[in-house]
């Protein structure tokens, strides 16, 4: 950003006495991390009062404070009604400021891939910006659009919402000019009520798209579909699993050095030869929906795809020893796990295939039949071991049924490492996913370390 502090203070509607013309470029919500010259913002969470570091800040080097409490301090303070929504407000008046074309994606899961893929390619046509991780909510958003610079061409962001009301809040922040919604599925149910609530909260995003603006909306969820077709915003459909849509993914056949991708654009028949880290044809179709709508050239994709390296925790492999690791430790829904339970049966081929899971949580009363779901997918598959770490080990065990493999309940690193113990020499693909709560992502190191 770049904005004197009366921009910010007028953005906010908040008044400022002095210093009218002083440039801020970066704004801090850590008072550890401020730098010199910053604005700081005093948010008040769950945990902690950003009012209660306010001097600390200033005494980094901090210039200004945003604050909803008058506080005594050597420099100016901005007193507004909530920092959180005066952070949110600024945000939004900084993305009016920009000529960048801002796309907002959004979606119950693979939205962090989707917005990396996108950023990746989008960046090979022109400038491109995106959020950093996952920083997708009412703070993390605003923040993400407070550190571009104004001058890209392309800003690509995420938007994550758990609650009614969220994604209103988020689209007035981000204004976009295209929204891409990827799917939807059990998440977040605990305050989104059922799927149907999960699309209709996902479909406000169109509410806020610019005049003149599009959507991209996947085709493979019809209640999506159906919330979606009720704004009159121009839109194009997509879809992973070769139904009828503007795009539609229809082949996929692993080849030495990746996967090679046939597609049918608006009655065009293309083929993408990409990564083989790029593996959910869902997350193709929507990338490449979204590009060549944006102008992309179909090569452009092809080598922003081609040179795709996952996000860290997201369906990460590493060879270890005679097995494929593969770290999917970030997040768990049911969409998730069915996504990520067939790719990793797909990259074993034949191989032994063990599943490392946790519990999915959010679900709210959808949590037991989730899990029993989750059973049944794994008696589908060709799994011979599976591990379950939660407080659902007796609902998956339920929905197992009839299926013959080894399933057992493990509460440590230690305890998977024995059971596994003797399947070292074989060679497989073991896979590591389960809720962020669940932090799978100790089993994933401890058995990286113990198996090498």
């Amino acid at each position: 950003m770049n904005m004197t502090l009366q921009d910010i203070s007028a953005a906010m509607g908040a008044s400022i006495d002095q210093d009218h013309e002083r440039v801020i470029r970066r704004v801090s919500i850590d008072s550890r991390a401020v730098q010199p010259d910053d604005l700081f913002f005093c948010i008040v969470g769950q945990k902690l009062d950003g009012h209660e570091f306010a001097r600390q800040a200033v005494d980094n080097g901090a210039v200004a404070v945003v604050a909803s409490t008058p506080l005594e301090l050597p420099v100016p303070v901005l007193l507004v009604r909530d920092t959180t929504l005066a952070l949110g407000r600024l945000a939004r008046s900084w993305r009016e400021r920009t000529a960048a074309r801002v796309v907002g994606v959004s979606g119950s899961a693979g939205k962090t891939t989707v917005k990396e893929m996108l950023a990746q390619v989008l960046s090979l046509h022109s400038s491109a910006s995106k959020n950093f991780r996952n920083l997708n909510n009412q703070i993390g958003l605003p923040l993400s659009i407070l550190e571009m610079s104004g001058e890209e061409d392309f800003w690509v962001l995420e938007l994550g919402i758990s609650r009614p009301g969220d994604m209103d809040e988020l689209g007035y922040i981000l204004a976009p000019d295209a929204a891409l919604l990827i799917n939807i599925g059990g998440c977040h149910l605990e305050g989104l009520g059922s799927l149907h609530g999960v699309a209709e909260q996902k479909s406000v995003l169109l509410d806020h798209v610019r005049p003149g603006g599009f959507a991209c909306v996947s085709a493979d969820y019809p209640l999506l579909a159906t919330e979606c077709a009720k704004r009159s915003l121009r839109q194009f459909t997509f879809s992973g699993c070769g139904a009828d849509a503007d795009y539609s993914c229809t082949g996929q056949e692993n080849t030495p050095d990746g996967i090679l991708y046939a597609l049918r654009a608006k009655g065009r028949d293309i083929r993408l030869h990409v990564s083989a880290t790029v593996h959910v044809p869902e997350n193709v179709a929507a990338v490449t929906a979204m590009a060549l709508e944006l102008g992309v050239p179909t090569r452009t994709i092809e080598a922003g795809l081609a040179a795709f390296s996952p996000v860290a925790q997201r369906f990460v492999q590493n060879r270890v020893g005679a097995w494929l690791f593969i770290d999917d430790t970030y997040n768990a829904n049911p969409v998730s796990m069915a996504q990520s339970i067939r790719e990793a049966e797909r990259i074993a081929q034949g191989q032994r295939l063990v599943l490392v899971l946790g519990e999915m949580r959010e679900l709210g009363e959808d949590s037991a039949r989730a899990h029993r779901e989750l059973g049944a997918l794994v008696a589908s598959t060709s799994a011979t071991h599976c591990f379950f770490h939660g407080r659902h080990v007796s609902d998956v065990q339920s929905g197992l049924g009839e299926h013959h493999g080894v399933f057992s309940a493990v509460n440590s690193g230690e305890e998977l490492l024995q059971a596994v113990a003797s399947l070292r020499g074989e060679g497989g693909v073991m896979l590591f996913k389960g809720s962020r709560g669940c932090r799978m992502e100790q089993y994933y190191s401890f058995m990286e370390r113990a198996w090498a």
